[in-house]
């Protein structure tokens, strides 16, 4: 196995800091538009970031990089206050496990696609987590922060039931494409692009 270079940390350190631009940018976004797009949000920034995410696997190929990249976005995005603190153990759980699997199949590019979308799918829920557990809780919290309860439960109703399953296998879904269409930008600059 390869050994870890300082030029990989900062790889994913540039690349982490503009994945969370980018939940923040598309969070923003669809948090202006109506309520439902909230749903839609991870499937979104999967879109968009699997190129990234696949590059930087692709490229380092140590067990490890995804976790580092996808984790290190969401805990970046936390930090703008605007991510739910839950989200960040379901990312780093979910992209751990992906990260095993992707190093056992020889970094291919359908576990990573599998991988990334399921590190989706956690942080959406990780988002829906606390709404669908510690509902009281969280409303209080918002309120607290001038949320109206009316705006509280027009956003309540979409990250719960079954609009939580169609943003957890959206984003599933998302992560997948997300990746192939990386794969079809990438496949010029890399030889194993399978």
């Amino acid at each position: 196995m390869k050994k870890w270079k300082i030029s990989d940390f900062v790889l994913i350190g540039l690349l982490a800091a503009i994945d969370a631009a980018v939940i923040y940018g598309v969070g923003m976004l669809t948090a202006a538009m109506v309520p439902v797009m909230h749903v839609f949000t991870s499937s979104i920034t999967a879109l968009i970031m699997g190129t990234v995410v696949l590059f930087v696997v692709k490229k380092i190929q140590r067990f490890g990089a995804m976790t580092l990249l996808v984790s290190l976005g969401v805990a970046i995005f936390t930090l703008t206050g605007m991510g739910s603190i839950t989200c960040l153990p379901f990312v780093i759980v979910t992209s751990l496990i992906a990260d095993v699997i992707i190093a056992k199949t020889n970094f291919k590019t359908i576990s990573i696609g599998i991988g990334y979308g399921f590190t989706q799918a956690a942080y959406f829920f990780g988002g829906c987590f606390p709404f669908i557990f510690f509902l009281d809780r969280e409303i209080n919290k918002w309120v607290e922060m001038g949320v109206t309860e009316e705006e509280m439960y027009g956003y309540i109703r979409y990250l719960t039931g079954g609009f939580a399953v169609i943003g957890v296998v959206s984003a599933i879904l998302c992560g997948i494409v997300g990746v192939y269409v990386g794969k079809l930008i990438l496949k010029r600059h890399f030889k194993n692009m399978d």
